[in-house]
């Protein structure tokens, strides 16, 4: 037995391995495939595969450089819309009590207390003061 793990760490020497967006394509390819067991067509198997053939091609790539900037781009997106949704839970969370504005010079979130009317407002990130109508 420890020869063949012997065997298998010198063969993955100097290749990519496993990152975030290898993850998220094993996740697609689960995905689809669960879909697969209710629908039953062939055609959604060959999209099975697709992810799983790239998830292999990237694990056992040695192009290092070009894999990290995939990943790099994945994560890009990911944390884009990872914090729209955690905003938008946020937002939900505490309606009865404040209210999220983004700052027009940072584009910063800010968690203001809930009070109707036109209030005077200071980003902390950015030492800029504006002005914002809060309807309800």
């Amino acid at each position: 037995m420890r020869n063949f793990l012997y065997k298998i760490s010198k063969f993955m020497e100097g290749r990519y391995g496993h990152d975030k967006l290898n993850t998220f394509l094993l996740i697609i390819a689960a995905i689809i495939y669960i879909v697969n067991l209710f629908v039953r067509s062939p055609w959604l198997f060959v999209f099975i595969l697709i992810p799983i053939v790239l998830y292999v091609f990237r694990t056992l790539s040695k192009n290092i450089t070009k894999r990290l900037y995939e990943n790099r781009q994945f994560e890009k997106i990911y944390n884009a819309v990872k914090i729209f949704f955690k905003n938008q839970y946020l937002k939900i969370r505490d309606f009865k009590t404040h209210r999220y504005v983004k700052c027009p010079y940072c584009k910063s979130m800010l968690r203001l207390k809930k009070r109707t009317g036109v209030q005077a407002i200071h980003c902390p990130r950015c030492n800029e003061d504006f002005k914002k109508n809060i309807l309800f």
